[in-house]
């Protein structure tokens, strides 16, 4: 029987090689460096044939939503209808039912909106134009003392996120800066277009180097030259996309997840790692799941990237919905073994007023669908088939900036850190976790925190070794 796994083993294993070949090959190129991509130029408005000029004007706003449109909301939540849960299933065949009517009682007879709304007012919210669309982010603008450096630092969110993740993470950043005499931090935390508060972009093709783009020119516009960016999901991807297109002014990148470069050595040292991860991975690497085992969690990913309107009308329609969907990715993305119980372990790591806070911004801002889609725009642009940008011009281009990467062992996504410095060249940070997933701000704001600020203050410190190693020179 062993070897005939074996057998199996290595069958698989050429089968994954041969595939990853044939997409590298399909995306992006034959075995060659290009040169670094022409940064493009978007808009994403109404009307592509007639785009107008942005407004560069930026606007304070408060996060509101009116009586009317709550009341519809618990009247949907009372008229919910519901399902039998298989006996002595748990969470294996997704959010069960038994839970979600626990999660629709407390939104409609508990849950505080208004509270919410004043809890996420207390930092300062803002929406500006760019590329013809408005684009919603929180700024804490910070008050140096004298000798303090302001340091930029933004933070972008991925899918089911939000901005909200880093709420948690705030106050920590800030107490650690007033703590020092040396800097303080001014945060950003964007909406990425077509989530939370963000306009939806119009047209086809807004993919993750458009996003990063985007933001480039949202911090230009702001008035930060440089600055340093973090993030985890689909905000890891966008920061990615920017320290590789402007290295000029990134000045470092910190993030909790990484797919590694998309390159032959990539995809055949992945697969490696799939099937036998004791071979490679290193003594401190938390435990490696198989591809088989993360299988059941990647469906979304298939409807997502090929049919999003279709089950976007079901999501922006009904908020019982709405929360299944979501919340069964915080149950599971937080520990796959959180499928294995009866209630998810949904409030292992967060409140239920955290998670519905969460979930509110995506029906009170309606963007749920084209949240779904930015996973087919990222498919369309590798493929070549986008009609923007295409991402994989990027994929090729190494980040040079220094960089640091947060391993969380429950990420249900982790890439070994021989994969990571393929794409990360100066990465000069690297922490295992002792605990955490996916939504490693939301769940462990702490840690995210403390090791954000050792790296900034690393790249900090370094760079003002070499200035004064220069003017002695001098």
């Amino acid at each position: 029987m062993g070897m005939f796994k074996l057998i199996g083993y290595l069958v698989v294993l050429l089968i994954c090689f041969v595939i990853g070949s044939v997409i590298y090959m399909a995306t992006v190129g034959p075995l060659r460096v290009p040169a670094v991509p022409a940064i493009k130029t978007g808009y994403w408005g109404r009307d592509r044939t007639k785009p107008k000029l942005d407004d560069e004007k930026i606007t304070q706003i408060k996060i509101t939503f009116s009586d009317d449109r709550l009341n519809d909301l618990k009247s949907r939540l009372a008229q919910t209808y519901f399902f039998e849960s298989l006996e002595n299933n748990n969470f294996n065949y997704g959010f069960r039912n038994e839970k979600l009517r626990e999660v629709v009682k407390y939104w409609n007879e508990i849950f505080d909106w208004r509270k919410q709304e004043k809890m996420l007012n207390s930092y300062n919210h803002f929406k500006t134009q760019i590329e013809g669309i408005s684009v919603h982010f929180v700024h804490i603008k910070s008050k140096p003392k004298a000798g303090q450096t302001a340091i930029p630092l933004m933070m972008v969110h991925g899918w089911p996120g939000s901005f909200y993740e880093f709420y948690k993470t705030i106050p920590l950043l800030l107490t650690q800066a007033n703590e020092s005499t040396d800097y303080v931090f001014d945060i950003v935390l964007p909406s990425i277009p077509g989530y939370g508060y963000s306009e939806a972009p119009h047209q086809k093709g807004f993919d993750a180097s458009d996003a990063a783009r985007v933001l480039q020119n949202l911090m230009k516009r702001l008035g930060y030259e440089r600055f340093y960016i973090q993030g985890g999901d689909w905000g890891s991807i966008i920061v990615t996309n920017m320290a590789a297109m402007y290295p000029d002014s990134v000045k470092g990148i910190h993030t909790n997840m990484h797919g590694g470069a998309f390159s032959t050595a990539s995809v055949v040292r992945q697969v490696i790692t799939w099937l036998f991860p004791s071979l490679v991975l290193g003594p401190e690497e938390p435990a490696y799941s198989s591809i088989f085992s993360r299988l059941p969690e990647m469906g979304y990913a298939i409807i997502q990237a090929t049919k999003p309107d279709t089950v976007g009308a079901a999501l922006v329609d009904s908020p019982a919905g709405l929360a299944a969907y979501i919340l069964e990715k915080f149950s599971s993305w937080t520990n796959m073994d959180n499928r294995d119980h009866e209630d998810g372990r949904v409030t292992q790591k967060f409140t239920m007023d955290e998670l519905l806070t969460n979930i509110m911004i995506y029906w009170t801002s309606g963007n749920i669908t084209p949240s779904l889609r930015f996973y087919k725009e990222y498919i369309l642009s590798l493929t070549g088939d986008s009609a923007g940008s295409t991402v994989k011009d990027w994929l090729h281009v190494p980040v040079t900036v220094p960089a640091a990467f947060a391993s969380f062992p429950n990420e249900f996504i982790h890439t070994p850190i021989y994969v990571t410095k393929l794409k990360f060249i100066n990465l000069i940070q690297v922490s295992y976790m002792p605990r955490g997933g996916h939504f490693a701000a939301f769940e462990e704001p702490k840690l995210v925190a403390d090791d954000v600020r050792k790296f900034i203050m690393s790249v900090e410190t370094e760079a003002k070794k070499r200035t004064t190693n220069q003017k002695k020179e001098l």
